[in-house]
């Protein structure tokens, strides 16, 4: 569950499993997403995100000319609600594992796939 230092009551929502092994390494001592870099309202579980050298902060993951330096690719093995009112913390950052790539919200850019080669997208044939 994604939380804040503002604390609210949310009921549940989501449930879909991205997960292809129950072998898995999340991230040691969870990670700060930007919320100003997120949709407002529901975001879905299986987000491909990564840490902005910048800011310090985890945002989805951007390809191209404009896009900031990056490290710490990951997949977000939570949805959460985005308040667009503060941070968000979250425990369940996939650095190492299986995840099923068609039930990601979005298609994962060689790029990403590249840096992290830890992640396994397991396909349906």
């Amino acid at each position: 569950m994604a939380y804040g230092p503002i604390f609210k009551q949310v009921g549940f929502s989501g449930g879909k499993n991205i997960l292809a092994s129950e072998h898995l390494q999340y991230i040691e001592g969870g990670a700060t997403l930007d919320y100003t870099k997120f949709a407002t309202g529901f975001n879905e579980v299986g987000q491909i995100i990564a840490r902005n050298l910048s800011t310090g902060k985890f945002e989805p993951f951007e390809t191209g000319e404009d896009a900031p330096e990056y490290d710490n690719h990951a997949v977000l093995n939570e949805d959460f609600i985005n308040d667009a009112e503060q941070d968000l913390i979250v425990g369940e950052v996939i650095v190492r594992g299986s995840v099923y790539e068609e039930k990601l919200p979005q298609s994962v850019p060689d790029a990403f796939k590249e840096a992290n080669p830890m992640i396994r997208y397991v396909k349906h044939v």
